[in-house]
């Protein structure tokens, strides 16, 4: 008697799921976790620990705090928790993520990448200076570069290791190529649209139990503007085709933390240098990744590494073989 086919089951609506979890467990929790901050610094207060460095320092974040960043670390929070149970619902498997060597030539992918992006997004910024969209800050500090190296480090190693490597694996082991590279860059964009629009926030006085639900009928919103779509949505779905594209030519992740890291490090050396005038919409936003322009800027910086990466012709198949 032949042997039941044991293939995995499709991890797309699984993963799905585990979203919806996210957020939906993310809009519970913010409320409790607004009220235990308050209750933080009114204790604080009260101690001798409120004295302290480290207590002064917590007193002043806290009041910095509005109800939508408790409701991002809620959410970040449940991402956290609920992880290690979507791992084992999904079967995960080391053959699912790519190699790491070797090592020399990841670190070349790396910088050519992280060159590539990094410069073409502030020349494009550049220009947008010239064209009046930006304008530089009051006594801009053009060295200050720990906070976007470091974000570029973290988020570019983390976010390729998730999307591209986890994600990205368990996609190809039930779907073939194209549909795991699009329905992996769709899950890639919209986890980063999933985000309290800017400048929206609820008064301390006006929150609730549901304060978190009302957030999320806000990102629920975003869906509608069309315009906003076509300028955000679009710009983060390209990158994420790229950096997947990337992925599969080289067999691995190096190329893609360098582009990831570069494109973040540039946003936030420019976002921190610069301010925006309204009205450029839907061509160019209040930064260098909302835009038509910066869409484009991310196809070209996309065509142009790919052409100078070579193919990984040696790398291994996804493990059914697609």
């Amino acid at each position: 008697m032949q042997a039941a086919n044991t293939s995995p089951s499709p991890a797309l609506p699984k993963l799905m799921l585990y979203l919806a979890a996210v957020m939906l467990g993310g809009a519970m929790l913010a409320t409790p976790l607004f009220h235990l901050g308050k209750w933080g610094h009114e204790w604080l207060g009260t101690t001798s620990l409120g004295g302290t460095g480290i207590g002064t320092w917590l007193m002043k974040e806290i009041e910095r705090a509005h109800f939508t960043r408790y409701f991002n670390r809620a959410v970040l929070l449940c991402a956290i928790v609920f992880i290690w149970p979507f791992l084992r619902w999904v079967q995960l498997d080391r053959r699912l993520l790519p190699a790491w060597r070797p090592i020399l030539t990841g670190l070349k992918h790396w910088a050519l990448g992280f060159v590539l992006a990094a410069g073409l997004l502030l020349l494009m910024g550049f220009a947008f200076l010239k064209m009046g969209a930006y304008q530089l800050r009051p006594e801009p500090n053009w060295t200050k570069l720990g906070e976007p190296i470091t974000a570029a480090l973290g988020a570019g190693i983390i976010e390729e290791f998730f999307f591209r490597g986890l994600l990205l694996g368990l996609l190809l082991r039930t779907m073939y190529v194209a549909g795991a590279l699009f329905s992996g860059t769709f899950v890639f964009a919209l986890v980063h649209f999933l985000k309290p629009p800017a400048g929206f926030t609820i008064p301390d006085a006006e929150v609730v139990w549901s304060s978190g639900f009302h957030i999320l009928g806000q990102i629920a919103a975003g869906f509608g503007d069309v315009e906003f779509l076509l300028a955000e949505f679009a710009t983060l779905f390209v990158v994420g085709w790229v950096l997947a594209l990337v992925r599969m030519k080289t067999g691995a992740l190096w190329a893609g933390i360098g582009l990831h890291g570069g494109w973040i490090f540039g946003l936030k050396y420019f976002s921190s240098l610069t301010s925006y005038h309204d009205g450029w919409l839907p061509w160019i936003g209040n930064n260098l990744k909302i835009g038509l322009v910066p869409f484009i800027v991310v196809l070209f910086t996309g065509w142009v590494t790919l052409r100078l990466l070579p193919t990984n012709r040696l790398q291994p198949p996804p493990p059914d073989g697609r």
